[in-house]
């Protein structure tokens, strides 16, 4: 250590002596030569240690992957294999936003209970009738679905087409979506037609890689929203 005070001290005396003036502390100059900020170059990528959300979504993908691939017997629900796969979509920067815009656009729906169908599972008490949660109506189901335009030019990247593909699912599955109006566009539309966002998560062709030109593909959708009634519609790219 540079401060004599410190000499032949343990790392929890200095620790003790800094932590009983912060503000002090804080103004220090450190080995890297700036006020307030730490000795570890870098930006900590590649390091082995890492925090507990991290480190459970890696637990459920290779438990995952076991469970598909491996000679283990019986099989997982639907329902949970679509889940962790949403979950091993990285953060995106746009992230934020996408999820206020999903929240705005599609709240999440009310639940109906009816005695037409009585529940089954108050089996502690099976003389007392209770109401079980009805099925949405199909008006309900239809009227959540949402067009999205998403930049195939030649600068996206398989890699990132794939983040795009999971977000549009991941977002689209948790809050309820039953068809997503797929628009692919380079300096031309393709339009896929009506998608159901679970199809999004396993092998999906795409149409383009060529130039960039997305107005094509913004009125192509625009001219389907007002024919055919699509609420909402957002557009994916990498401005180039």
């Amino acid at each position: 250590m540079h401060d004599p005070q410190f000499a032949n001290a343990s790392s929890e005396e200095i620790y003790d002596s800094l932590a009983q003036d912060v503000r002090r502390a804080r103004k220090l100059i450190t080995l890297r030569g700036n006020v307030g900020e730490g000795d570890i170059l870098g930006d900590g990528e590649g390091s082995i240690f890492t925090n507990a959300e991290t480190w459970c979504r890696r637990a459920l993908n290779q438990g995952l992957e076991r469970c598909l691939y491996g000679s283990l017997r019986g099989t997982m629900p639907a329902g949970l294999i679509e889940e962790i796969r949403s979950l091993s979509q990285p953060p995106i920067p746009w992230d934020v936003r996408l999820a206020e815009w999903f929240n705005e656009h599609f709240p999440p729906p009310e639940r109906h209970r009816s005695y037409a169908h009585p529940s089954r599972r108050q089996s502690a008490t099976p003389k007392i009738p209770r109401p079980s949660l009805t099925k949405p109506s199909e008006d309900l189901r239809m009227s959540r679905v949402f067009g999205v335009v998403l930049d195939t030019s030649g600068s996206m990247d398989p890699q990132l087409l794939g983040k795009a593909l999971g977000a549009i699912a991941s977002y689209a599955l948790a809050h309820d979506v039953s068809m997503v109006r797929l628009v692919c566009c380079d300096a031309q539309a393709y339009d896929r037609g009506w998608v159901e966002p679970e199809q999004l998560l396993y092998r999906f062709t795409l149409q383009g890689r060529g130039g960039t030109i997305l107005q094509p593909g913004i009125d192509l959708l625009a001219g389907l929203s007002k024919r055919r009634g699509v609420p909402a519609c957002r557009a994916g790219t990498d401005y180039y």
